[in-house]
């Protein structure tokens, strides 16, 4: 059976469907039609109309929302096994609809990152593999459709899935928006991989290749054990790991971190640094304070942090964070630009990335409701 839908999609850590729903009603309007599941690990908005749920994803940027790991506009809905020709059916069915052959520049098939989704993470893959080609042998899917969206094929419990579509530069290539990124084997402790994701995920390759070049300087507040302090060294960036507790030895075999022992809140560079990192499990609020101050003031141009979220209220909390920097910000009149996300290897925190200098993209609030005309 195959029904029609127009919604949009997003995927998210499970137990954070509020946060995330919360969100989606800020950006959409108050009237919107959400559904959230507690564990879920997605949240769906129903929308009245083809043409609003085109409007609503076109006005999706990157880092629109902090929750979500990926988002689709759902074309369709389907029962059963979700083989390719269930899919390839929906999107034909599809077709008809609009008046056209389906086009897309990449594949993406996934499931929510719950227990019962992850058991459909390796029919993802197989589903992926015998899909591909088929959609190619059509001429449905080719990198060469330059402009044309992401095709998403989305499992989900209960013998359903949706296929839709997203714009490539605003949704994830990783299927539920997991970044599956190797850790070279040394890693001193658990949050080197965060670091890793971190940036992938809030860095552009370009801006990547400009903020990590080798000799830059770093400092760590709160460094120990010294995983983030590791993962710039590695790169050939000379640190300055801050704190009073003891650093692993890995770290300091790197020959590239200079550990001071000091209170990461009262450390101050004799000069300014290119990058400062911060993972102090310390109440969000404070940590936000000491990153807008580092950046209005000049002393780093590129951060990189972690905001530990108390066990309630947490969109509220960030919205709370995110103020507190935009108002360091504005004071001092600089230009900048501040991208959050609440990671794959984040639990109670999100991190994020604020560059000095650049433009301001901070997600711009919608004003008006889904459906209504200017």
């Amino acid at each position: 059976m195959i029904t029609p839908r127009d919604r949009l999609v997003w995927f998210c850590r499970p137990g954070f469907e509020d946060e995330l729903g919360a969100e989606v009603v800020q950006w959409a309007g108050a009237s919107v039609r959400l559904h959230a599941s507690g564990g879920a690990g997605w949240v769906l908005l129903d929308v009245p109309a083809p043409e609003v749920a085109r409007e609503l994803a076109a006005s999706i940027r990157p880092f629109t929302f902090v929750f979500a790991r990926q988002w689709f506009r759902v074309l369709g809905e389907g029962t059963g096994s979700a083989e390719p020709g269930d899919v390839i059916a929906v999107l034909e069915e599809t077709a008809r609809r609009v008046g056209g052959a389906p086009r897309a520049r990449d594949l993406v098939v996934e499931a929510p990152d719950s227990g019962a989704g992850r058991r459909l993470w390796p029919r993802c893959e197989a589903l992926s593999r015998h899909l591909r080609p088929e959609l190619e042998a059509r001429g449905w899917l080719s990198a060469r459709h330059r402009q044309a969206p992401r095709l998403h094929v989305a499992l989900v419990p209960e013998g359903r899935f949706w296929v839709g579509v997203s714009d490539p530069r605003n949704s994830s290539p990783w299927p539920g928006g997991i970044a599956r990124l190797m850790v070279p084997a040394g890693a001193p402790s658990r949050s080197a991989r965060k670091v890793e994701e971190a940036l992938h995920v809030l860095l552009t390759e370009h801006e990547r290749q400009k903020a990590l070049k080798p000799g830059r300087r770093v400092v760590d507040l709160g460094a120990a054990p010294g995983g983030w302090s590791w993962q710039f060294a590695r790169r050939g960036l000379l640190v300055t790991a801050v704190d009073n507790a003891r650093l692993a030895s890995e770290v300091l075999e790197t020959g590239l971190v200079d550990h001071v022992r000091a209170d990461g809140f009262r450390f101050r560079p004799d000069r300014p640094v290119d990058w400062m990192v911060c993972d102090m499990v310390k109440p969000a609020e404070r940590v936000a304070r000491l990153v807008g101050l580092w950046a209005a003031q000049g002393r780093a141009r590129w951060l990189l942090f972690n905001w530990k979220l108390p066990g309630g209220r947490r969109f509220e909390a960030v919205q709370r964070c995110r103020a507190i920097v935009d108002r360091e910000m504005g004071r001092a009149g600089k230009g900048y630009t501040l991208r959050l996300r609440h990671l794959y290897h984040d639990r109670d925190e999100v991190t994020g990335y604020l560059a000095v200098g650049e433009r301001k993209s901070t997600p711009a609030r919608r004003s008006r409701r889904p459906g209504r005309r200017r």
